[in-house]
């Protein structure tokens, strides 16, 4: 059945004041009007004559270039109180029930900085009525991820950013936004074989600036346990170890992140630029994969290994590539 173009203005009119915008064109083809009357004469023409503003295609809407600005990487390190639990005996522990917990364990601190950024953040619960309670602690440090694109720690996956989300939760808080995570310990198991992983013995071995913070009256152990029991000096004294294994952590950070591919920031700033932050590279012969062949570099400055997007073996030659 054929309607006329008035009649085609009036429905559009009445459809648009139904549902309070102007329809869209598949809307208004489900209210009874033919595809081929709508693109008799064209839907922006019709809207016009109707009073109305055309819905916008979604490649007219207005579109907004991303912001370029470095990598926010929070560096951060929390101190946590142990766990006081029922035994039978002094052998044959390696599993305790849940049952035997007396006292679960909680956040005492945290630390953290902006990688480049002098600015070193830490809270406590030195002056807390009831030590147990860290909600404060962990809010600080849940804002501060929040405002992060990546977050960087030594042991950070397996301990740090779980036993934060852990008690993030507790405390019915949002989510943890997801961000990258550059964990050191990671980096060196993957690459090195070390004697041992640890923060202390890894910035001793590769001859850090920065070394772990020892702990100096109360050694071990009994630092979280004064703590625990409102010694100040003790809280002091695990303010500066906090502090000091996150500016050690820094160091490390950027001293291994040439090894770690993972480790890019050019879709921060759009531009060729290595993790280092230098713009120079070489060319350094040919990254073979399975998909094809890629040229390869290295940066100019720390020696980091790169290899271009761009496939060498065209696609017709691809094809009679086999599985």
């Amino acid at each position: 059945m054929v309607i006329e173009l008035h009649e085609i203005v009036t429905r559009l009119k009445a459809l648009a004041s139904e549902l309070g915008k102007t329809p869209t064109a598949k809307q208004f083809e489900l209210s009874g009007i033919s595809k081929r009357q709508i693109h008799k004469h064209r839907y922006s023409e019709i809207c016009k004559m109707a009073g109305l503003e055309p819905n916008r295609r979604p490649q007219d809407q207005e579109t907004y270039k991303l912001e370029l600005k470095p990598p926010r990487i929070l560096i951060f390190d929390i101190e946590s109180s142990d766990m006081l639990v029922r035994v039978y005996g002094l052998r044959n522990n390696d599993y305790i029930s849940p049952n035997n917990i007396v006292k679960d364990w909680h956040l005492l601190s945290y630390a953290a900085k902006y990688w480049k950024d002098d600015k070193m953040y830490y809270l406590d619960n030195r002056y807390a009525l009831d030590t147990t309670d860290d909600r404060q602690i962990v809010e600080g440090l849940h804002d501060l991820i929040s405002n992060s694109d990546w977050i960087c720690g030594h042991n950070m996956k397996s301990f740090d950013i779980k036993k934060l989300r852990a008690r993030a939760e507790f405390y019915e808080l949002p989510p943890i936004p997801p961000v990258r995570v550059i964990d050191t310990l990671t980096i060196c198991r993957k690459y090195f074989a070390l004697s041992s992983n640890s923060l202390d013995y890894v910035g001793k071995y590769f001859n850090l600036k920065n070394r772990k913070s020892s702990h100096g009256k109360f050694p071990g152990k009994a630092l979280f346990d004064e703590c625990m029991n409102g010694n100040m000096e003790a809280w002091m004294e695990c303010e500066l170890y906090n502090k000091q294994d996150v500016i050690v952590t820094e160091e490390l950070f950027e001293r291994l992140m040439k090894h770690d591919s993972s480790i890019n920031f050019q879709s921060h700033t759009q531009s060729k630029v290595c993790s280092c932050g230098s713009i120079e590279f070489k060319k350094n012969g040919f990254k073979y994969a399975a998909s094809g062949t890629f040229q390869a570099y290295a940066c100019k400055a720390c020696g980091k290994h790169h290899q271009s997007k761009d496939n060498l073996i065209d696609k017709e030659t691809r094809r009679e590539f086999l599985k």
